[in-house]
């Protein structure tokens, strides 16, 4: 197959140029037509946004480039143990409907933190604000870094260049056109994602010849351990590891994150927030289902003749697009919408952080220091602070680089988001005797212990992807050239230690696999802030209001609305 076979055609350009310019233009529509520069405008489009867009946000947000490539390619290097964030997302959506969205929507408050400041003090509020902060600003370069990989891979074009680029669309969309611009650039990129996938299962799922040729064809490549019992805590992806770890990421991320909470407040009542809440989860399990199954289809499509091993790609997540590339382009010009679905995922999660990190910091940090609080003000202020949070995570791109797969990078991130915010959530609202001391001690115990974690992982070796083969390379027997993919050196292949053997020198808590993190970070958090919560006097907690509905004691409503920390934030 020649170089040119598989590289990008005018119509490929001209798709993927057609999505950019429906972005920006969705994103100048909403600048020029929108009448006020309020903050209730920027960040909650007036509160009166409708159900499907935000549903359709909601989803956009959820499925980032990172978890298109990540989850498929999970799957062909680990096998289907994934398919267990299925039943968590039912059951994530089920613990939002009940527990957290009633809290946040009773509460209506402009950053998620504010609720620190009334359950502590105000430092508890600004340690969360800055912890999110940090690990949103972390994320933010891998959501422009997959988009920017798979264009790279099918154009040879600089990844810098594509990065800059992508990354200033994004930047300027959502600083000029608010939360209105970022929820309907969400939902037509949402549109463009589900279309691209699902095109992409059913001409993959045709040319292996059906879902039962993959059933097949991951068995006899020892991809169907589909629950992992194994209680080793250096084994990837068993079921323990889900049910006490991974969980608590799920939750964060649809439960109490602030980009989701902000546009679940976004409508106008809480009957549409739980429509929105379950049409979202929904387009999201359905999303899940195509990614897993296409990860088997690639696998199906490359059994005898891994394009990594073979020197095709040098890195396993370009796989993906090396597949559509190849064997599941439905028409001339297919290839580009593809690439534009990856780029339209990432720039979708890239302009929520953008618009949700720059409203947690105007809300938490600068609204309290300044004394012109007009409109205009607030505009400039908003969107210079998007404009530099935007440029410091294009400029960490060339950190993200360098470490392991996607799906891992991803992963370790929302680890660290969820210990962090997560955890200090927990405290406040389901242990009652927590105070500002506990809190404060338990997260940065927990951040430390993670941080070291995460920091001395990366210098691991890999965790050993299952059996890859390369017999059925004809072009490895012949003198034919091995078929390009894009310009690369054959010598700069991946690759994988068989066994984890080169990491016995490591002490044993340094070896506990990455999906583990999680669950110590969280325990260490909440144990340090209940034991240094009781020896410093623990806590008494008088607004009910701001605990779990099945924690709250029978207070009288004079009582809760008079209560000095609902004072004090004029609530």
């Amino acid at each position: 197959m020649s170089q040119a076979a598989i590289q990008f055609s005018l119509l490929d350009y001209f798709f993927f140029s057609l999505v950019f310019l429906v972005t920006i233009g969705i994103g100048l529509f909403y600048a020029l037509r929108k009448k006020s520069h309020s903050i209730d405008e920027f960040l909650f489009g007036g509160k009166n946004l409708s159900i499907f867009p935000v549903a359709f946000s909601l989803v956009a947000t959820s499925i980032s480039g990172s978890s298109i490539i990540g989850q498929s390619m999970e799957v062909y290097a680990y096998g289907l143990h994934n398919w267990i964030y299925l039943p968590m997302g039912l059951l994530t959506t089920l613990i939002m409907q009940f527990i957290f969205l009633p809290m946040f929507f009773e509460l209506q408050l402009v950053s998620t933190f504010t609720y620190f400041e009334m359950r502590f003090d105000r430092s508890v509020k600004h340690v969360a604000s800055t912890l999110y902060i940090v690990t949103g600003i972390l994320l933010i370069p891998l959501t422009i870094y997959v988009p920017a990989l798979a264009f790279q891979e099918v154009t040879g074009i600089n990844l810098y260049l594509i990065t800059m680029i992508m990354g200033s669309i994004c930047i300027w969309y959502t600083a000029i056109g608010g939360i209105r611009a970022v929820v309907w650039t969400d939902a037509f990129q949402c549109i463009l994602i589900l279309i691209s996938g699902g095109v992409i299962f059913i001409v993959g799922l045709r040319s292996v010849g059906g879902i039962a040729n993959v059933w097949e064809a991951l068995g006899r490549g020892e991809r169907l351990t589909i629950i992992k019992t194994d209680f080793n805590l250096e084994t990837r992806g068993t079921i323990w590891s889900y049910i006490f770890s991974n969980i608590y990421i799920k939750v964060y991320l649809f439960g109490i994150n602030q980009s989701f909470i902000q546009r679940y407040v976004a409508l106008p009542d809480i009957s549409k927030a739980k429509k929105a809440l379950w049409l979202s989860s929904l387009f999201c399990n359905v999303t899940s289902i195509i990614q897993i199954i296409v990860g088997g289809i690639i696998y199906t499509s490359y059994e005898n003749c891994d394009p990594l091993s073979a020197g095709i790609v040098k890195k396993i997540d370009q796989i993906f697009p090396y597949f559509v590339q190849e064997r599941a382009s439905l028409f001339e010009g297919f290839n580009g919408i593809f690439i534009a679905g990856i780029t339209s995922a990432g720039l979708s999660t890239t302009s929520t952080l953008l618009n949700t990190i720059g409203g947690t910091i105007y809300s938490d940090f600068v609204s309290t220091r300044i004394t012109d609080t007009s409109e205009r003000t607030f505009s400039r202020i908003i969107r210079t602070i998007s404009v530099v949070v935007g440029l410091i995570g294009i400029a960490l791109v060339f950190v993200i680089e360098r470490m392991g797969t996607i799906f891992a990078i991803t992963s370790q991130c929302f680890t660290l988001s969820t210990v962090a915010v997560f955890g200090l959530f927990a405290n406040g609202m389901f242990i009652p005797k927590i105070n500002a001391r506990g809190a404060k001690c338990g997260v940065v115990c927990a951040m430390i212990v993670v941080g070291i974690l995460t920091v001395i992982g990366l210098s691991k070796n890999p965790d050993p992807v299952l059996p890859l083969r390369t017999d059925g390379c004809s072009f490895l027997n012949s003198t034919s050239t091995v078929p390009s993919f894009s310009p690369m050196s054959n010598s700069s292949i991946t690759k994988f230690a068989p066994r984890n053997d080169q990491n016995d020198d490591l002490p044993w808590i340094f070896r506990i696999n990455f999906q583990f993190y999680c669950l110590i970070g969280i325990v260490i958090n909440l144990s340090v802030g209940y034991i240094v919560s009781i020896l410093s006097g623990g806590n008494e907690v008088k607004n009910q209001k701001l605990l779990v509905s099945f924690l709250r004691n029978k207070t009288p409503q004079d009582l809760i609305m008079n209560c000095p920390e609902m004072q004090r934030l004029n609530i």
